[in-house]
């Protein structure tokens, strides 16, 4: 399995779809993570390796900081600094305004 493959392709949904993206592997392959649309130092809220034993991590995500921040002018994302800006030409549906 190419983790390394996986993982890239991870940090681009996020950045690309402008959402929170959640990978789960085992303990075998590892790579496990909640990532978010941020800077890179701090794009990943909770990464696991793997290992030998099973285990859970649980964390929360704040949606509502997140649309949030999306409804926003692009100059006023760029001074915000909490995500990464939008992509050019983002649109979010009126149901997904709503948290």
């Amino acid at each position: 399995m190419d983790v390394n493959y996986f993982s890239n392709i991870t940090e681009s949904v996020a950045r690309d779809i402008h959402s929170y993206i959640i990978q789960v592997n085992n303990s075998k392959y590892g790579d496990s993570r909640i990532t978010r649309p941020s800077e890179t130092f701090k794009k990943d809220i909770v990464k696991i390796k793997g290992g030998k034993n099973i285990l859970a991590i649980i964390d929360s995500i704040d949606v509502k900081k997140l649309r949030d921040f999306q409804k926003l002018d692009y100059s006023l994302q760029k001074m915000d600094k909490s995500f990464k800006p939008t992509p050019p030409n983002f649109s979010m549906s009126e149901s997904r305004k709503k948290v």
